[in-house]
Formats: C-alpha cells, structure tokens, sequence
C-alpha cells in the first residue's frame, strides 16, 4: 500500500501562490514535488514564466511517531537543498523580511520537494505553504 497523499495548488495568481499537502503514511516515506514552476501561471504584466518561489508562510500539523521522521521542505536541485524541518503544530511567517529564498544550489529547477522520510503507518501531515513567485 501506498502512502494516501493530496497535494493541491489553492491559489495560483500573478504574485501569490497557495499550496496544501496532506498524507496519510503507510510507513515507506516519499517525496511529493509540491511546486512545480513549470505549470504555474505566467506573470499576467509580461507573460514571463515562473522561474523560482520564496516561502513566506507556512502553517502545518505534522503528527508522527518519531520526531526525526518529520516533513522536510527542500530546493530542488542535482542534491536537494532542505531549507525548512517542519514537526509538530505551528506556523512559520517570513513575511517580515521577504521570505525563504531558493538557493540556487549547483542544477537548482525552482522546484520545491517534500520529503516526509520512513514512518510509522498512519502518521499524517497537513502543510499549507504561501509563496511569492519569482519571474527571473
């Protein structure tokens, strides 16, 4: 059995952009591309493509039995680059002074990874993440 996994853009605008992932674990992990630049909208002022995003909230409930086990958030690239650990109940607000910027590590896509690593059978997540779109 596989691990049940929802993953939904809520909002796709000239700026903005909403993500929500939830999973329910059969206990294998896996790892959800939960932005994909290449098929978000395109800016509406220059008809330029989404190149890269900047997380700049994120709110979550990431139940699982091992707390070593919980969600990671990674800059797709030739190694992904984890940038933010989530566990736990809470939110994350960066809005403050711009936001998580990609890395642009070495074969960096824009793409954003989340990786929910080997669990417990029937450990769940919830992740609702708020990007600002980036058009380079």
């Amino acid at each position: 059995m596989a691990d049940t996994v929802l993953n939904t853009t809520v909002f796709d605008g000239a700026k903005k952009l909403i993500t929500h992932y939830n999973v329910v674990g059969d206990g294998t992990g896996n790892t959800t591309k939960i932005v994909d630049v290449s098929t978000l909208a395109t800016s509406t002022l220059n008809g330029k493509a989404c190149t890269r995003v900047k997380l700049i909230k994120v709110d979550f409930n990431v139940s699982v039995t091992a707390p070593v086990d919980g969600i990671r958030l990674a800059w797709d690239a030739t190694t992904d680059v984890v940038f933010q650990t989530l566990a736990g109940e809470m939110s994350f607000d960066y809005s403050a002074f711009g936001g998580l910027r990609n890395t642009n590590a070495a074969g960096v896509t824009g793409d954003v990874n989340l990786t929910l690593p080997a669990h417990t059978s029937g450990d769940t997540a919830t992740v609702v993440c708020t990007w600002l779109k980036q058009y380079d």
